[in-house]
């Protein structure tokens, strides 16, 4: 998405307190360009006015309860990218309900392609489209110890196998089942967490 922009503790704790207009401006014109290139990738059917609009509503409510933490790379532009997707979502969802399904589902990449969906189906894709957004941010936290990632990246997004993995990168075959379950629980949180913003 290019340049990430340098996250600014006094300008969250500022928005933390209030609707303050003047901080909200620039807000948006920090992280505008991050947005728009999250949205234009990942959610291009998606007006990125409505989706950002709805992110910074959503924000308002949720910061006075953000604890940043500032030497922890990305762990912001994460926490906004996670409200983002799933606003962007919520916005797919009405707009199925408001439109032609079978032509919302074919110019959609992330829900299914036929034509005759059922809702589960479409909830299903849902949540597919909520993981692959969780796992873009778990996989750029740079909190998250460089091997293990890489363990899990081959173990559960590339499939290899477990023994190869453990070989690979002179862990134990335990340790990478370990990695495996520990970094799922965490998919798995992001993913709740993003679904509390619907």
């Amino acid at each position: 998405m290019g340049n990430v922009p340098d996250t600014s503790i006094s300008m969250l704790k500022a928005l933390s307190k209030g609707t303050d207009n003047v901080r909200w401006t620039e807000f948006f014109r920090k992280y505008e360009s991050t947005m728009r290139g999250f949205l234009r990738a990942r959610f291009p059917s998606v007006d990125p006015e409505d989706a950002m609009q709805e992110t910074l509503l959503a924000l308002m409510k949720a910061l006075p309860n953000y604890h940043y933490t500032p030497d922890k790379k990305l762990h912001f532009r994460n926490y906004l990218v996670g409200v983002l997707a799933h606003k962007a979502m919520d916005i797919l969802k009405h707009e199925m309900h408001q439109s032609d399904v079978r032509e919302r589902l074919k110019a959609e990449p992330h829900y299914c392609a036929e034509a005759d969906c059922t809702q589960e189906e479409i909830r299903h894709s849902l949540r597919v489209a909520a993981m692959e957004a969780a796992i873009e941010q778990l996989m750029c936290d740079e909190t998250i110890n460089p091997t293990t990632r890489e363990v899990f990246r081959h173990v559960a997004l590339m499939h290899e196998k477990p023994d190869a993995v453990a070989t690979q990168f002179g862990v134990s075959r335990n340790n990478v089942d370990q990695i495996k379950k520990r970094m799922i629980g965490k998919l798995s949180e992001m993913v709740r967490r993003m679904e509390e913003f619907v």
